[in-house]
């Protein structure tokens, strides 16, 4: 499993089923080292991790995150062992709370993320499994923001996810962690030169996380006021936030996050055109291959 290959992660659900797979193969030939999926209220991500791998060779897949309010500890563990079984070396398995208003909203608890998570974890390691198990158990992250949930990747997983995390809070973040903890930095990007068009395409996909109390909590302590909220971003909250431009400065922005101390770095790659489906014309221009 090579971490130092650029990531990909891909809104699956908004993508055809049939698509899935060559899609996949795509991201395998351009050279990705990983291809990551998010968990809404849509597919579930560990079938879906089960055909994407199975659809290729070398590809590795995570889930980035799967939602621990959804399934019991001992089902993850399950699930994430079959395929660290089936797929030696080639599934991470990321876990997140999500945002409590999103949860209660679609009928989920919420409460007392960070200890919830402690125990979920502790349930996970323990889960009994009767099936032969992989030679080697899946890594284990945790997506991790403020720094109760950071201290708690570091102590108990392989390390943590970031989301939307710009390079000089990476260099925070290692320095907090120490040397060993992974990180897995994502960088949301769009290839568009024109700031107007930009802009427009990175508050639409901002609306979300600019209402959730968590990632409100994150940006204040990176500097940002509730002025910077209004209107789905400011342009200092955007630029900082999601990298836009020609492929040259996107890259420059990646290298940033590795300089910074990221142990992987990924990309979101949006389109102008609105929505959260992945921009193949910024996936070929950045894939690895293309370097």
């Amino acid at each position: 499993m090579d971490l130092r290959k650029l990531g990909l992660m891909a809104y699956a659900d908004t993508m055809n089923g049939g698509d899935l797979g060559p899609f996949a193969r795509k991201a395998e030939s351009l050279g990705y080292g990983i291809l990551w999926i998010p968990e809404t209220f849509g597919r579930d991500p560990f079938p879906l991790a089960a055909h994407l791998l199975g659809a290729t060779t070398r590809i590795v897949v995570g889930t980035a995150i799967a939602n621990v309010w959804k399934r019991e500890a001992i089902t993850t563990a399950a699930a994430a062992r079959t395929l660290a079984e089936l797929y030696p070396d080639r599934f991470i398995l990321g876990l997140g709370v999500s945002g409590g208003p999103f949860m209660l909203r679609n009928g989920l608890r919420y409460d007392k993320p960070v200890t919830y998570m402690r125990e979920y974890l502790a349930r996970i390691k323990t889960a009994p499994h009767k099936a032969p198990r992989p030679a080697i158990d899946p890594p284990i992250v945790v997506a991790g923001l403020l720094p109760r949930m950071l201290r708690l990747a570091a102590e108990q997983t392989n390390g943590t996810i970031t989301a939307l995390t710009p390079p000089d809070q990476i260099a925070r973040i290692r320095r907090e962690v120490g040397p060993d903890t992974w990180i897995l930095a994502q960088q949301v990007v769009i290839l568009e030169p024109d700031a107007k068009k930009a802009r427009a395409a990175a508050r639409g996909f901002m609306h979300f996380y600019l209402g959730a109390p968590m990632y409100q909590r994150t940006l204040h302590a990176m500097g940002f006021s509730d002025a910077d909220f209004a209107n789905d971003g400011s342009d200092r909250l955007i630029d900082t936030t999601i990298t836009w431009g020609d492929a040259a400065r996107i890259r420059a922005q990646i290298d940033a996050h590795w300089q910074a101390g990221a142990t992987h770095v990924f990309i979101t790659p949006l389109s102008t055109a609105g929505g959260n489906s992945p921009d193949l014309r910024a996936i070929e221009a950045l894939a690895p291959t293309a370097n």
